[in-house]
This record gives C-alpha cells, sequence and structure tokens, in this order.
C-alpha cells in the first residue's frame, strides 16, 4: 500500500515509560541498523578517515601539520564554501542539486581528486599547485556528499538516526583498518570508490535530491540563535578536541604496524558508548543527558594529557576516540534539531558541519603547531589543558547550557513549558504520527469537531474518522479528552 505523503516510520524511541535502555535496544531492528543509509554513510566517513589519518592516497595526513597540511585545510576550505553557498543561497544550491550531472558530478569529483593525489604522491612533476587544488576540490564534493546525507537522514525518526549514525561510525572504522591492511594499489582502489559508492546509494537507491528541498516556513526555532549556538558551542568542541588529539598523535600515521589498524574501530565503539548509553538510559530519548556526558568525557581526556606518554597507543587511541565522539555527538544534535523543528536541512547540517569542520580545522593547525615550533615540556601540557578545559565548560555553562539544550532538543526541563505547537510536533514526533495525523491532533487538540476539521483540512467524513483512529492508537488514547491532557502535558508516553 503506498504511504501518505510525508508518513514517518513509528518512532521506534517511543517506548512505555521506565522502560529504559532495554527497551530502546529492543525496539531498534536489523532494518535500523544494517540498511543501504548505514553503508553509504559509511563510505563517506571512511573516505575522511582513511585519507586524513593514513598514507594511503597522500603523505599528508592529518597529524603531519609541519608543511602545512594541504589536504586537510584545503579540502576543509571547500567543504565550508559549500556549506555556506547551502545555507545563504538555499533555493540555488537545490536548484543546482536538481540536476543529475551536478549530485553525480560531487561524488566523481572526490574520485578524481583522490586518484590526482595519489599521482601527486607518486610523480616527481606534478607537484604544488595540484595538491591544493586536488585537496579542494575534494572538499567540495564531499561536502555536497554530507548535506547529502543530512537530507537523508532528517526524514529518519530520531532513534533511527542514533542507531545509524552509529553503525556507519563502526563500519567506516572497519573500512580504515581494511584500507591500512590491505596492499597499497588495493587500498587506493578502495578508497577511490568510496565516494562513488555513498554517491550510488544517495542518488540511485535513497533518490536524495531528485525533488527540489523545500525549506519549511514554520518554525519555532529561530535561525540566528540556532546558528549562534551551534556555531560557537559545536566548533568549540571542535577546536579543543582536536587542539588535544593534535598533541597525543605523535607526526608518523598512527596506522603504521601490529594492532593499530583496530585503533579507529576501538575508538568508534567507545564513542558510541558515550553518547548513546546516557541518550537512551531514560524514558524517552535525552539528549542533554548525552551531550553532558560527551563533554565530560571530554574533560576526562583533557586531563589525561600531561600524564599520557605522547605518540604511545593509549595516546592515539585518546585522541581517536575525540575525534569520533565529536563526529557522532554533532550529527546526532543536528539531526534532532532538524528533525524536532522541521528546519530545512540544508540550513540545520550545513551550519552545524561547518562549525565542526572549522572547529576540527583550527584545533588540529593549532596543535600541531605547537607541537612543531615547541618544546613539549610539562608544564605546557598543563597549560594546554587548563586551555582546553575552559574552552569546553565555556561551551557547555554559558552557550548550550542543560536549559537550553532541553528547550532546543526536547529534553525534560523543557516538557509543559513550550509553545502549544511545539508540544503538539513533540508528541508527533515521539509516537510516529504523520503529517496528516499530526494536523488532526492539533486541531483535537484545539477542540475542533469532527465537521469542522473535515472542513479546515478539505477531507471527507470517512478519511477524517480513519485518521482519528489511528491517532488512538498510536498514542494509546480512548477520547478527545486524553488527546488534549497529552498535547497540554508533552508527554512522550502514555498507557501501559
Amino acid at each position: 500500500m503506498r504511504k501518505e505523503k510525508g508518513e514517518r516510520r513509528p518512532d521506534v524511541g517511543a517506548v512505555a515509560p521506565r522502560a529504559g535502555l532495554r527497551a530502546h535496544l529492543k525496539s531498534v531492528t536489523l532494518a535500523d541498523v544494517f540498511d543501504a543509509r548505514v553503508f553509504g554513510f559509511a563510505f563517506t566517513l571512511a573516505w575522511q578517515l582513511i585519507v586524513y589519518f593514513t598514507a594511503t592516497i597522500h603523505f599528508s595526513t592529518r597529524n603531519d601539520v609541519s608543511h602545512f597540511n594541504s589536504v586537510l585545510g584545503f579540502s576543509s576550505l571547500g567543504m565550508v564554501a559549500v556549506f555556506a553557498f547551502a545555507v545563504l543561497a538555499p533555493r540555488g544550491f537545490s536548484r543546482l542539486m536538481g540536476r543529475g550531472a551536478a549530485r553525480w558530478g560531487a561524488a566523481v569529483l572526490v574520485v578524481a581528486a583522490s586518484l590526482l593525489l595519489v599521482v601527486v604522491e607518486h610523480s616527481e612533476v606534478i607537484r604544488q599547485p595540484w595538491c591544493s587544488l586536488a585537496s579542494a576540490a575534494a572538499g567540495l564534493g564531499m561536502g555536497v556528499l554530507f548535506l547529502a546525507w543530512g537530507c537523508a537522514f532528517s526524514r529518519l525518526t530520531i532513534m533511527q538516526v542514533v542507531a545509524k549514525a552509529s553503525t556507519a561510525l563502526i563500519v567506516a572504522a572497519l573500512l580504515f583498518a581494511a584500507a591500512v591492511i590491505l596492499p597499497e594499489p588495493a587500498a587506493i582502489a578502495l578508497t577511490a570508490a568510496l565516494p562513488l559508492a555513498s554517491g550510488a546509494v544517495l542518488f540511485s537507491v535513497l533518490w536524495v535530491w531528485r525533488e527540489p528541498e523545500e525549506p519549511s516556513s514554520d518554525t519555532r526555532l529561530r535561525h540566528g540563535a540556532f546558528s549562534v549556538s551551534s556555531v560557537f558551542s559545536l566548533g568549540l568542541l571542535a577546536l579543543s578536541g582536536s587542539f588535544v588529539s593534535a598533541l597525543l598523535i605523535d607526526a608518523a600515521p598512527i596506522v603504521n604496524n601490529g594492532s593499530r589498524p583496530w585503533l579507529f574501530l576501538m575508538a568508534a565503539l567507545a564513542a558510541v558508548a558515550v553518547v548513546c548509553l546516557p541518550l537512551l538510559s531514560s524514558d524517552s530519548v535525552d539528549f542533554a543527558a548525552a551531550y553532558k556526558s560527551s563533554v565530560f568525557a571530554m574533560g576526562f581526556v583533557f586531563l589525561l594529557l600531561p600524564l599520557v606518554a605522547l605518540g604511545t597507543g593509549v595516546a592515539h587511541f585518546l585522541a581517536l576516540t575525540l575525534h569520533c565522539l565529536i563526529i557522532l555527538l554533532t550529527w546526532v544534535v543536528v539531526a534532532r534539531v532538524a528533525t524536532l523543528y522541521q528546519l530545512s536541512p540544508l540550513f540545520s547540517f550545513g551550519v552545524g558541519w561547518a562549525s565542526l569542520v572549522i572547529g576540527s580545522l583550527v584545533g588540529t593547525f593549532a596543535g600541531g603547531l605547537l607541537g612543531t615550533f615547541a618544546v613539549v615540556t610539562p608544564w605546557l601540557l598543563s597549560l594546554c589543558t587548563l586551555v582546553c578545559i575552559c574552552l569546553l565548560f565555556f561551551a557547555y555553562l554559558f552557550l548550550f547550557t542543560e536549559r537550553s539544550m532541553a528547550r532546543l532538543l526536547g529534553g525534560a526541563l523543557s516538557r509543559g513549558k513550550r509553545p502549544f505547537r511545539d508540544r503538539a510536533h513533540q508528541v508527533a514526533l515521539d509516537h510516529g504520527l504523520t503529517e496528516r495525523e499530526e494536523e488532526v491532533m492539533v486541531l483535537i487538540a484545539k477542540g475542533r469537531s469532527t465537521p469542522r476539521i473535515r472542513e479546515e483540512l478539505g477531507l471527507t467524513t470517512g478519511t477524517v474518522n480513519t485518521h482519528v483512529a489511528n491517532l488512538y492508537r498510536k498514542l494509546d488514547v480512548h477520547d478527545r479528552q486524553e488527546v488534549i491532557d497529552m498535547v497540554e502535558s508533552g508527554h512522550v508516553g502514555s498507557g501501559e
């Protein structure tokens, strides 16, 4: 049976009261963990991990900045340029991406840039500026792919986003290990194929941007407030985390021998545990708890900086855990905000991911330059720890406080105090209502009768009754008064 436009699957994050982590995990199906979205998104993440942290494509890795890392620097600038275009001119960007040649051109551009970097690496003739140009071109293509994945994830329930993003990060870590273990020609072929495979999932399986993305005009979250909070809070987290990572990782590639190819997998699992366990530990999906646990986990790693021998396996594990933690937290938080407030994915993911990229770039170069031109003493490491801790808690205490996180992301502190439309939309998200069912619920909560609902929505009496019956079943209520009470209280669950 064909689904009504805008219909969402029942939210697997909606569980009975006091259900907790076990019920959340039981509600996640294999289809939520392993599907085309998971592997396609993992291909995009894996390309970044391989190119930035190994010498498979080019000798210039993320942790080698003594010569001003053109791969990381220029690819980051390319991504930021795409994000700025999407945020400042969304209609123009949507029209451009509505053309199949532009969509596929982004994936092909990353592949071509990757191969050009390989040629630059092994050729004595082709040098600069080709390395910088290829890196910038790769960044442009990756920016398009990340925005496309933002649009693909914006159509999911929040538990699906958490499950798929976490699994994709783990699969990307496995692909990273494969690229390190394989012979160099096979690793190059694998890395170059990843963007094209990701594009195939996006544009041939999920049909992203086959129809232009239209920003929603009804939002309760001011774009300006979101931009400032996300840029400074997520950006500061990325800056401080990348700065510490650059000090923890030595100048040589981190995957030279032994068990080190598997460090990224261990780091990804640790990051998933830090974000997901607090997120799913309460009756409802608690993003404020996930954000808080991530901040304190980062602070704990910062405190270990003067105590850990730099360049060792332990130091590398801590650095990679910070990297994975920031990626996962940013993706999940931005997806939640975009879904909860019906923001344009181009805007929300463009702003959120740009803040992460800029913060990571600044932090990586600052840490790399400090480690290159200064003698790293225990006193200097203690000073760096103090600065990073101050940045970290400034972001937490003043920019994204627990109360503001609850207000923006639907945490428990804001329940019962948000505007009527926000409470209604939260109930709809938590119970997997379709857009039409949400409209019917809002009118019921306003006291409208069935004839009035039929008139306002232009539906027949039978269609209204069908939507009402489905609404009662999903909300587990028995009459209109219970619907009104649920919307007024903003509860995520009812029933037994």
